[in-house]
């Protein structure tokens, strides 16, 4: 019995506050973390890839900068499936992002896992992979999106759609990643 007079559902529940936005309520989120007790109205993203180094801190600060240029509520963070705990991003993604007046220099990564899965209301995958993961986590669907790329104009055979992870790769596969990033957010921003 909570202080509210029943028993915590068991499972994750996501509603529409008063303006329409998603906030959790009585939240078991996963087992990872167990039972949560919330009840606040939040309006945070989660980036999830697989190291939290490359994609998911730059489409962070990306998200974070247009949303502020836009005067949205929302705020970004990122995190990483296979993240091993405060290591920096990238140096190819510092600069890439830097290129464009942004700061991931004091970035640290997080492993998903250990992130409170319940201040988030939305969820976003860098790839499809990420995603279905996210699902599997007990997150219910309809909060979990995928980071979609623009067609390759360029190159007509090249039918990716996820944002291709520039790990290993030189600056310019970072630059291309930064740039499919920024096109891809601001098609989500238009959704929020």
């Amino acid at each position: 019995m909570n202080s509210f007079g029943g028993s915590f559902p068991r499972r994750r529940r996501l509603s529409l506050s008063e303006n329409g936005n998603p906030f959790v309520r009585f939240a078991d989120i996963s087992p990872i973390r167990g039972i949560s007790h919330c009840h606040f109205d939040m309006k945070k993203v989660l980036f999830v890839c697989t190291g939290n180094t490359c994609r998911s801190p730059m489409a962070e600060v990306i998200f974070n900068s247009l949303a502020e240029e836009k005067a949205l509520d929302w705020r970004a963070e990122s995190a990483g499936f296979a993240a091993v705990g405060d290591r920096p991003a990238s140096q190819n993604a510092i600069q890439a992002v830097a290129e464009i007046g942004l700061d991931l220099s004091t970035h640290k990564t997080r492993f998903l896992p250990s992130v409170d899965l319940n201040e988030y209301a939305l969820f976003v995958g860098l790839t499809e992979e990420h995603a279905e993961i996210l699902k599997s986590m007990g997150i219910p669907a309809q909060f979990v999106r995928v980071l979609y790329r623009a067609p390759n104009v360029d190159d007509k055979y090249d039918l990716r759609m996820d944002i291709v992870d520039p790990y290993g790769g030189d600056l310019n596969a970072y630059r291309k990643c930064r740039d499919d990033i920024v096109g891809a957010i601001k098609v989500l921003i238009t959704t929020l």
